[in-house]
């Protein structure tokens, strides 16, 4: 009897990204295992994605498009796909991402071997194709550990493992995705492992774009601090189901970077705003601020607890660190470096 391939759905999620568009689908149309689909949401893009879709749609019949009004988040383009999906797999990639040619045959691989209902390939951060550098790779670089769905949720919490996996789909259907905000879709993932029974990793290779001026994440938007309502969230969950006080901490830190990067991005793009803009926005991250600190009394390390002792405190930390990396980036690129990572050691 010959082997039953599984379907795997590959959710696209397109808004306006006609600059490596072309490039993610030949990635995906590249792919050694045969047995997929994907499917394209076209959030009411306004460049020339629309065409470009259509166009690579019309020499294979793999790719299927789909547009609905614009929703300003990929989860929501990703709830609209998932009806359409017909795979026992789920995948996931942004308009700009990369899969290497073999990534989905090694993760179905994986599951023949394993049983595993989830499958983790390597990840690598990508600026072109003589410009990446080693992501996350297994747990700490262990490609061969197995892990129970628990197991994965609790490493995922400051992304010791990554979420660019290989899921079931009736997890995801069952589970959901959160649609709530811009980064809502970390949130479900942490709850897709958390759902899962066993998770295992493979060699396929996951290049995650970096640098893209246009990606919604690297854009300042007052959205930003949803990143906060996730790791509130997160914690929500930690509590409603028995996890202890180290779990906690580890998303109190997580909550606490998320805040000093989001003031630190606001510090950089402020010169760019209006008066109003600038003391509007400047209101919303002292509130949040002040709505959290609370949290980091728990975090142990001396130099968080002076950091996050007050707001006068933290803004002027972060006024300091901002004006320092300025300085910085006149400096040799090796000794900046040097120094940053230095500073940015807890």
């Amino acid at each position: 009897m010959s082997l039953q391939l599984p379907l795997v759905s590959i959710l696209l999620p397109v808004y306006n990204g006609e600059q490596y568009l072309e490039e993610t689908l030949n990635s995906l149309l590249a792919q050694s295992y045969k047995n997929f689909e994907v499917i394209c949401v076209n959030d009411s893009s306004n460049d020339n994605s629309l065409n470009i879709l259509e166009r690579y749609a019309q020499l294979d019949k793999r790719l299927k498009i789909y547009s609905k009004p614009n929703g300003g988040t990929s989860a929501k383009s990703v709830n609209y796909g998932l009806q359409f999906a017909k795979g026992k797999y789920f995948m996931y990639s942004s308009q700009d991402d990369l899969f290497s040619a073999d990534l989905i045959e090694k993760n179905i691989l994986r599951i023949f071997e394993t049983g595993a209902d989830v499958v983790v390939p390597e990840m690598y951060n990508y600026y072109n194709a003589n410009d990446k550098s080693t992501g996350i790779i297994g747990v700490k670089g262990d490609i061969s550990k197995e892990l129970s769905g628990r197991e994965a949720f609790i490493l995922s919490l400051d992304w010791t493992i990554h979420s660019f996996a290989l899921w079931l789909m009736d997890t995801v259907k069952t589970v959901g995705i959160a649609d709530y905000g811009l980064n809502s879709d970390e949130y479900s993932t942490r709850m897709f492992y958390f759902n899962s029974k066993k998770v295992v990793f493979s060699n396929g290779q996951f290049f995650y774009r970096q640098g893209n001026p246009n990606a919604i994440t690297c854009k300042w938007d007052i959205s930003q601090l949803d990143y906060l309502t996730t790791c509130n969230k997160i914690e929500e969950f930690l509590f409603q189901n028995g996890f202890g006080q180290k779990e906690i901490e580890i998303n109190r830190k997580m909550l606490r970077d998320e805040l000093i990067r989001l003031t630190l991005k606001f510090k950089v793009v402020q010169k760019n705003l209006t008066k109003q803009e600038r003391l509007w926005t400047y209101k919303q991250i002292k509130s949040a601020f002040n709505e959290n600190k609370s949290k980091f009394r728990d975090i142990k390390r001396f130099k968080s607890k002076i950091l996050t002792n007050n707001w006068t405190t933290f803004n002027f930390c972060t006024s300091c660190f901002h004006s320092f990396k300025q300085t910085v980036s006149y400096l040799p690129s090796r000794k900046g470096k040097i120094i940053m990572n230095w500073l940015k050691k807890e």
